[in-house]
């Protein structure tokens, strides 16, 4: 849990609240799927900060699809995290 909460940062705490670390992890993927996809939009406005904003989201996303596969892996030889 605290990985995840690392990983995402304080902004996505409500994605945290509710459920086991699978649903939380899908939770925060959607949530930043939206994000990037706010940042591609004000990069087509050419607004400055879409840039940096999507560097985020894809940062982040990386962070998680790495911690399912770990978490999958924890469930299948240890039962879970």
């Amino acid at each position: 849990m605290l990985l995840l909460a690392a990983i995402v940062g304080p902004n996505y705490a409500g994605a945290l609240k509710n459920g086991d670390v699978s649903e939380q992890i899908d939770r925060c993927q959607a949530w930043v799927k939206a994000e990037a996809s706010e940042a591609a939009s004000l990069i087509e406005s050419c607004v400055p900060h879409g840039k940096p904003m999507l560097a985020q989201a894809q940062k982040r996303l990386e962070g998680l699809e790495a911690l399912q596969l770990l978490a999958r892996v924890a469930d299948e030889h240890l039962g879970g995290l």
